[in-house]
């Protein structure tokens, strides 16, 4: 019911004809399908329940047009029955029982409609009231990306200023890379929380492509050192794919500083697809590969903000052998 009576026939034809006119269309509608289906009946059941038909077909008709299509589906409905169905034929008020059972289907066709119409007017009242409360939602989180996109530029703006300034190469580098941090947590909160977007999952399709593209452009990666992405399309949750792309960030971002010395060539190459138990996101590089004491050696910061991100995920972290560095990340769908 709460489907039909979002329909309204009459407010989609209001472009093209008058709301009376989209109300009349609704009726007739209802009676051409009701009269196809008492003449079947008659076919099987000939003379059964004469009036069983008007009860639904008043309910449809209220629900997807308003109490006038219900109103003007039951008086040509009643009208019908007087002159057709009630013996003696032809308009008589002399019919007995079966005028007595007329006017008792018109009185209960009359409540249908009021209910129904009831029905109809609470619908539509919760439905435009859930439309305003999306605009407001949308409202407080446009005015929210703007404070936090803000912040970080204000962030970045410090962070540019103090690198600047640095003359130590290790303060410096530091300094670069919590302003690449903070750059990426901004492009995420830009790209995963635009206004006007309610819906719960993000296709990590687009998103992921998006960000190897503006992290090739970052990390100034030209001919030498190629970033290949080969993303499958699949949707997570807001703060998951937030915490993905944060993932893809560091990973590539390490990659492209410690993979290739001395000016060497090579490929990076960033996977996403979907897995018998969920996804996995891969980053792996051909270059020099991981140092022997990987595994044991104190952990970095860029090492702690991947499996942090990961546990984020809800995800678990691996580190691939091989000649280059390779990291997955599997995720429970």
């Amino acid at each position: 019911m709460r489907s039909l009576s979002k329909i309204d026939l009459p407010g989609r034809l209001a472009p093209v004809l008058p709301i009376w006119a989209g109300e009349a269309i609704t009726a007739l509608i209802c009676l051409a399908v009701i009269g196809v289906m008492r003449v079947a009946m008659d076919v099987l059941i000939p003379g059964a329940a004469p009036f069983v038909l008007i009860f639904p077909a008043c309910l449809v008709a209220t629900l997807v047009g308003g109490w006038r299509s219900g109103a003007g589906l039951l008086g040509v409905a009643a009208f019908a029955a007087w002159a057709y169905v009630i013996p003696p034929r032809g308009l008589s008020w002399k019919g007995g029982t079966e005028m007595a059972d007329l006017i008792a289907v018109v009185i209960a066709g009359a409540v249908v409609i009021a209910v129904a119409q009831l029905f109809r007017a609470s619908s539509r009242r919760e439905a435009a009231h859930g439309r305003a409360e999306v605009a407001e939602r949308d409202l407080m989180l446009r005015e929210l990306e703007h404070r936090m996109k803000n912040n970080f530029q204000t962030v970045a703006a410090l962070l540019s200023t103090q690198l600047r300034r640095a003359t130590d190469e290790p303060a410096r580098e530091a300094l670069r890379e919590a302003l690449n941090r903070v750059t990426s947590i901004s492009q995420a909160h830009h790209n995963l929380y635009a206004p006007g977007d309610h819906t719960q999952g993000v296709e990590m399709g687009v998103y992921l492509r998006e960000l190897c593209s503006n992290l090739a452009e970052a990390l100034l990666l030209g001919e030498k050192v190629r970033l290949r992405c080969a993303i499958e399309p699949g949707a997570l949750d807001r703060d998951r794919a937030v915490a993905i792309g944060l993932i893809v960030n560091e990973l590539v971002t390490n990659a492209a500083k410690h993979a290739f010395a001395d000016g060497a060539t090579g490929q990076i190459r960033v996977a996403f697809g979907r897995e018998a138990h969920g996804y996995r996101l891969v980053v792996e590089d051909d270059g020099q590969g991981l140092p022997t004491d990987y595994a044991t050696r104190r952990q970095g910061l860029g090492r702690g903000l991947v499996e942090a991100f990961t546990r984020q995920a809800g995800g678990s972290l691996t580190v691939g052998a091989g000649p280059g560095a390779r990291f997955e990340v599997d995720l429970a769908a």
